[in-house]
C-alpha cells in the first residue's frame, strides 16, 4: 500500500466518522418529516443509477447480480425504515420522525459491510469473474434499493397515521 492509498483511506474514514457523528447528534431528537418530499432523493438517485446502467449496461446474467443488489438493498432499506419512529405533533399537526440508536448501529453496520465487500471484490473477481464495473453496478443498485425502500416505508407508515393526530 502506497502513501497515497493510505492517505485516501484515512480521508475516507475521517469523512465517514464525521458523517456518523453528525447523525449521532440527531438520534433521539424529533425532526419534521415531510412525507410529500420523500420521493425526491430516491427519484434523483434512481435517475443517476439508470444513466450509469444505460451507459455501462451489464450483459446477460450480470443483470441477475444487479437485481440481487437491488433486492438486498430493498430489504435492508425496509428494515432501516422500520427502526424510525413516526408520530404527529399534537400541537402543530406536523409529522415528526426520530431515529433510534438501533437505526444508527444499523447504518454503521451497512457502512462496514459495504467497506468489507469492496475490499473483497478483488478476491471475488478472480473466483466469480466479476468485473469492476459489474461490482459498481451491484453497489449502485443496492444503494438505490436502500434509499427507495427506506423512504417508501416511512411514507407508508406516515400515511397510516390518523389525521387527527391521536395515535393508538
Amino acid at each position: 500500500m502506497t502513501n497515497e492509498d493510505l492517505l485516501r483511506y484515512v480521508l475516507i474514514g475521517a469523512a465517514i466518522v464525521v458523517a456518523l457523528l453528525i447523525r449521532l447528534r440527531r438520534i433521539g431528537r424529533w425532526q419534521r418529516l415531510r412525507a410529500g418530499a420523500l420521493w425526491i432523493v430516491p427519484a434523483i438517485f434512481t435517475a443517476l443509477a439508470a444513466m450509469i446502467l444505460w451507459q455501462f449496461p451489464p450483459h446477460g446474467l450480470e443483470w441477475l447480480w444487479v437485481a440481487f443488489g437491488l433486492a438486498a438493498g430493498g430489504f435492508f432499506g425496509w428494515q432501516r425504515g422500520r427502526l424510525v419512529e413516526i408520530r404527529i405533533d399534537p400541537d402543530s399537526g406536523f409529522l415528526l420522525q426520530r431515529s433510534s440508536p438501533t437505526a444508527f448501529l444499523f447504518l454503521g453496520l451497512l457502512i462496514v459491510v459495504r467497506w468489507v465487500l469492496h475490499g473483497a471484490v478483488g478476491l471475488a473477481d478472480a473466483r466469480w469473474h466479476l468485473g469492476a464495473m459489474l461490482v459498481s453496478d451491484i453497489f449502485i443498485a443496492f444503494a438505490t434499493g436502500v434509499l427507495g425502500a427506506y423512504r417508501l416505508e416511512l411514507y407508508l407508515r406516515a400515511r397510516r397515521l390518523p389525521a387527527d393526530g391521536e395515535g393508538p
